[in-house]
């Protein structure tokens, strides 16, 4: 195997022959030499080698780490598909007119020598330490972060100080002389996972968005040519950082800095696996070098500011920005379902010149993530990204909506080797798969659905897992990983790995999650299909439902662990309830039906008002006939605690005087108050058609006729009651003819005993929201920012969302990130830096949920 794989001198040798038969495309330079001698080399690619050191660049560094053979690899065979494709690829051609690429083949020229020739997974360089030892960690022995070490044998020695490696020095001084580097490119194994640089506090950078969708964005290239997802990670400040990376100080300088991590194993089946990740992987890295010039550090397109959500029902977002004045500048908008979402043609909703945007035809109840940035259309260049917006829409009329999370004694993993299982849960994360060590693990997950009403009808479900980490899982095309609904009943201890291996399975929940699917940093949602929604309905009788997760259960020859872990939001090893999983239901409740007799009906023609009387059509001088329904409905049902489902007027035509295409129509109309006259009549102001027009050979064959109301109609009938008027509906017929006369029906008998009715199905179901929480303030305890606040008296009130934002006030619940959500009037930002200015949102919620108004707090470090 190790044979296919190319050696350093190979991999130089074919540059620099490369540079002998395309002296316009490639450049080979010496940046450096390593303790043993070895040149540093660093290959500029560009078709325009005059001002290749002034136009954007892209720097990639590879194998740094001795024993990640992939960034070596890749760098040449990105080398030869330039060579094969430069003479007809378009696209390929414009992106080196306009941007250069810089690429380092191997950071460790002496590492990777002895790890392909003596011992296979040797990490560091080759310096001698004093004590005898051989080797500093490359990837620790920047300054950014920089952490000493005395363990000169570790695997991440850091080396005596930062830079002391020629390595390091020669990269330092390479990118410190060249500003026109926008973006740089770390590649290393394993994982199919990106981490884009991190500034080392706990708070969003102003380009956090730029590096999710960077590498959201090269991912999504990734998965059109393989259909391997990989993971966008960013990490937990500062303990889950690794200190002194070359990603960090690229960062430091105003490069938008990834590191790739590629594969599932660091020397992989040549055949089977690299050639597959190199071939993906180009396309990335075209992807990458596309967007170079849009991130040039020296002059750059501003990108958007106060980038919010105005409105948000349940079909429609609006989105306002602000921008300064440029004939020249129109704007791109993505709509995601994912915050780490790309941004390519298949998700741009919208362009506009203007400074909003309305996304419509969207659906109820779901997450929507928004990105913006402006374009110039006479300089071809893109902005940075406005710092992505998130919404959720409104549960659909009659929905409602929970977002539910797993009680902490029943959210954890048990292990078939492992012996303390219950210490796991609400502890440790959610290891799912086998492994030698720890043998069969399954993830549980257990939640109260006391919140969701008995009665509740579920018409849809799904639940969502952070991936945190998956380098264990070793192998690509191999398991799967799925999510199970099961029988508490079948279960004596949720911590017992016999109890949970032989629990009863009632339902699966949606597709599985295949081994090149598991995606590090995204959400992976499982939804419920018809038959899993059952299954939760019967839960529901329980007020309990409890899911297993599981993996793969054998091992394939020679890989010691096919373990994915997954976040549980509690304890020391989570991200906090950001990361929490959530088992997200909508609902709604049986609806009760409402028959209401009309109060008054009465016909008005040209001579004359009739009460007690309805009929519609032509008199003998062919004049209308208006036949008049009135319903008083102010005192029946409160509107504000009342959502109508379906409305629809039932009729008897009892007479029927009319031939011909004589049609009846029926209008919801507004004839203002006064006396009622057929001058008044002809000027109605008709609000809205309700359902479709009845002929007379429609009411020879059926004379009771239903008029069902569409969801304007319904809409104008709320807004007429809540407006403490009556309803008034009139009978006009319609006729194809110049003159029709004497055609008429009658609709009410003389008795009054079959007047028209209005049918309404309706839920109980607030309108709007409880008042704000009151008193938002801030104060510093123990180190942490601590926040509290009054909450509405008020029955409705179910509990507050605390959502953070450091760009902007929080437009949404979901405009930043969750710091707390329940009842309680206090909470800390326990990831939050105190010497950071933000913004603070409390928004109160009733049971549907209806947000409030938010409570904002300006935290701001200079007042």
């Amino acid at each position: 195997m190790r044979q296919q794989y190319i050696s350093y001198q190979e991999c130089v040798d074919f540059f620099r022959e490369a540079e002998q038969s395309h002296p316009d495309l490639f450049r080979v330079t010496t940046i450096g030499k390593t303790w043993e001698g070895r040149e540093i080399i660093v290959v500029t690619i560009s078709k325009d080698m005059a001002n290749a050191d002034t136009n954007p660049a892209l720097f990639y560094t590879g194998s740094i780490h001795a024993r990640e053979w992939v960034g070596i690899e890749l760098a040449v065979g990105y080398g030869r598909h330039l060579l094969e494709h430069i003479d007809f690829d378009p696209q390929l051609n414009q992106m080196l007119e306009r941007s250069t690429f810089y690429v380092v083949p191997c950071a460790n020229p002496d590492g990777f020598e002895y790890s392909r020739n003596h011992f296979s997974f040797w990490r560091k360089n080759r310096r001698q330490n004093a004590d005898g030892t051989f080797g500093v960690d490359l990837n620790r022995n920047f300054s950014i972060g920089y952490a000493p070490s005395k363990n000169t044998s570790s695997n991440v020695y850091s080396g005596p100080q930062p830079f002391s490696e020629p390595e390091t020095a020669a990269l330092r001084d390479f990118v410190m002389a060249h500003p026109n580097i926008s973006i740089a490119l770390d590649y290393h194994s394993q994982g199919n996972v990106f981490f884009p640089a991190h500034n080392f506090i706990h708070e969003d950078a102003i380009d956090a968005t730029d590096l999710n969708t960077l590498s959201a964005n090269m991912a999504e290239e990734i998965r059109k040519v393989s259909g391997r997802e990989y993971g966008v990670h960013m990490g937990k400040p500062p303990t889950h950082l690794i200190s002194g990376s070359g990603r960090e100080f690229y960062y430091s300088l105003g490069a938008l800095a990834l590191t790739v991590e590629v594969g599932s194993r660091n020397i992989s089946d040549y055949e089977e696996n690299m050639l597959e990740h190199i071939n993906e992987n180009i396309a990335g890295l075209s992807y990458a070098l596309s967007e170079v010039p849009n991130y040039d550090r020296r002059e750059h397109l501003p990108r958007v500011e106060k980038f919010v959500v105005a409105s948000v029902d349940s079909r429609e977002v609006t989105l306002t920005w602000d921008y300064p004045s440029d004939e020249t500048v129109y704007f791109e908008i993505y709509r995601s379902l994912k915050i780490k979402g790309y941004t390519q043609s298949s998700n741009r909703v919208g362009t506009t010149m203007a400074h909003t945007f309305t996304d419509k035809q969207l659906e109820g109840s779901t997450n929507y993530y928004y990105f913006i940035r402006a374009v110039c259309k006479e300089r071809y260049i893109k902005s940075p990204f406005a710092p992505v917006v998130g919404a959720r829409t409104n549960p659909e009329k009659t929905m409602f909506s929970k977002i539910l999370f797993p009680l902490k004694s029943e959210i954890g993993y048990v292990g078939e080797k492992t012996t303390k299982n219950r210490e796991h849960f609400g502890e440790n994360s959610l290891f799912v798969g086998i492994s030698e060590s720890k043998g069969i693990c399954y993830g549980m997950s257990g939640f109260s659905l006391e919140s969701v009403p008995e009665n509740a009808v579920i018409k849809s479900a799904k639940i969502s897992y952070y991936p945190m980490n998956r380098v264990s899982v070793q192998v690509e095309k191999f398991g799967e990983w799925r999510v199970g609904i099961v029988d508490e009943r079948t279960i004596e201890n949720v911590a017992s790995f016999e109890d949970v291996k032989n629990a009863k399975v009632m339902g699966y929940v949606g597709m599985s999650t295949k081994s090149s699917q598991l995606s590090q940093g995204i959400w992976r949602t499982y939804h419920f299909n018809k038959q899993e929604c059952d299954v939760l309905q019967d839960a529901l009788k329980r007020r309990k439902v409890l899911f297993r997760m599981e993996g793969p259960t054998t091992l394939p020859l020679s890989r010691g662990s096919q373990l994915m872990q997954w976040d549980i939001g509690y304890g020391p090893y989570s991200g906090g309830l950001t990361f929490r999983p959530k088992l997200e239901v909508t609902y709604t409740l049986e609806e009760a039906k409402l028959e209401l007799h009309s109060q008054n009906e009465y016909t008005i023609t040209k001579d004359a008002v009739k009460e007690s009387s309805l009929v519609a059509g032509f008199d003998k001088d062919a004049s209308r006939i208006y036949g008049c329904i009135e319903f008083d409905m102010v005192q029946i049902l409160d509107m504000q605690n009342t959502i109508i489902a379906d409305a629809y007027l039932e009729m008897d035509a009892r007479n029927i005087k009319a031939n011909g295409n004589i049609r009846y129509h029926l209008e919801m109309v507004k004839v203002g108050d006064g006396e009622k006259s057929y001058e008044k009549m002809h000027e109605r102001e008709v609000i809205e058609r309700v359902g479709y027009e009845v002929s007379v050979a429609d009411l020879r064959e059926d004379r009771s006729q239903r008029f069902v109301f569409d969801s304007l109609a319904i809409k104008e009938m709320v807004d007429t009651i809540q407006a403490n008027e009556k309803i008034v509906f009139v009978i006009k017929a319609s006729s194809p003819k110049a003159f029709a006369k004497n055609e008429s029906v009658n609709w009410l008998d003389a008795k009054r005993e079959h007047r028209p009715r209005l049918i309404l199905n309706y839920i109980k179901k607030r309108r709007s929201g409880v008042a704000p929480v009151t008193g938002l303030r801030s104060t510093i305890e123990n180190g942490m920012i601590r926040l509290d606040w009054s909450n509405p008296k008020d029955e409705a009130f179910k509990g507050v969302v605390v959502v953070k934002n450091p760009f902007h006030v929080p437009s949404t619940p979901y405009d930043g990130q969750k710091l707390y959500g329940g009842m309680d009037a206090y909470t800390f930002d326990n990831f939050g830096d105190k010497d950071v200015s933000k913004y603070y949102a409390v928004f109160a919620y009733d049971e549907v949920p209806n947000f409030s108004e938010p409570a904002v707090l300006a935290y701001n470090i200079d007042s």
